[in-house]
């Protein structure tokens, strides 16, 4: 399984996870929104029937339809938090890895993104001191064995970034940093998590 199956794999399979207890405090808040909004306009409604029947029943229904609408837009908003929850998660489970683990992810995502010519790989000051010796020694090795005819070796440079790498060629940059993979990903994923979460 590569590094950009895993992490999706890691965003579904955290998404499905929050999804009950997510939905189910949503509900309850737009439920509560809701109720409050039910007892106001019968309050108010009982005080405009002694003045007009008529009167007193158009501003319920207003009033009705208006928390009503506002219990919607709660719900949406819920919602949206929910979804944006389940990537923060799965970004979250990445950082927490294992270092050894951790290494062995870049070391999958390198590999995949490398290309048949010489070049090197950027990492985060962090990261730099999350890999091992034989961080490069490990990527290389396996891109020689899947038959690819360049390699890497760390850079000098370090770059800004909460994790992942970027691999410097003479005429190209690859930027494999799990803020521009999550941002791809999360165009191709987010249907899916809305599924999960709301099915």
């Amino acid at each position: 399984m590569s590094g950009t199956e895993k992490i999706k794999a890691k965003i579904l399979e955290d998404a499905e996870a929050r999804s009950g207890q997510i939905l189910e405090q949503a509900n309850a808040e737009a439920r509560e929104i809701i109720e409050s909004a039910l007892k106001e306009a019968e309050q108010k409604r009982a005080e405009i029937l002694k003045k007009a029947e008529s009167d007193g029943m158009e501003v319920y229904r207003r009033m009705l339809s208006e928390a009503n609408l506002e219990g919607r837009k709660e719900t949406l908003k819920a919602k949206q938090d929910m979804v944006e929850s389940a990537f923060s998660l799965a970004m979250d489970k990445l950082y927490k890895l294992s270092d050894s683990d951790y290494q062995k992810l870049l070391e999958d995502m390198a590999v995949d993104a490398a290309r048949n010519e010489d070049g090197e790989i950027l990492l985060s000051e962090q990261d730099r001191k999350r890999v091992s010796k034989d961080f490069i020694k490990n990527i290389n090795k396996r891109i020689s064995s899947s038959g690819k005819s360049g390699k890497l070796v760390l850079s000098q440079d370090s770059i800004k970034t909460a994790g992942g790498f970027v691999l410097r060629y003479e005429d190209m940059e690859i930027n494999s940093t799990f803020e521009v993979i999550f941002e791809i990903m999360r165009s191709r994923l987010e249907n899916d998590v809305v599924k999960i979460l709301f099915s």
